[in-house]
């Protein structure tokens, strides 16, 4: 992965030494979030994240602004031809 500096935006580098982080070459700065360090789950945990419904798709809905708009007008038609407007 590759990181970038919250500071000064330089790409940072993958530290190897024993304290796992990447530095920034240009101003030094220190980051462990991208290794994922202190993030250890139990096995119950991970077993846990299997059964979240992350995503639910919604297949009626319109793909792009101009599906949308002409099916935002068809229900207006609808609409008013229902109460003779």
């Amino acid at each position: 992965m590759r990181c970038g500096c919250p500071h000064c935006e330089a790409y940072m580098i993958q530290s190897e030494t024993e304290h796992q982080a990447c530095v920034c070459p240009e101003c030094g700065y220190r980051c462990n979030a991208c290794l994922g360090t202190n993030s250890i789950i139990t096995r119950e945990q991970l077993a846990a994240l299997k059964d979240v419904e992350w995503f639910t798709p919604v297949f009626d809905r319109p793909l792009n602004d101009e599906e949308a708009a002409a099916e935002e007008a068809k229900e207006e038609d609808s609409f008013s031809s229902f109460f003779g407007r």
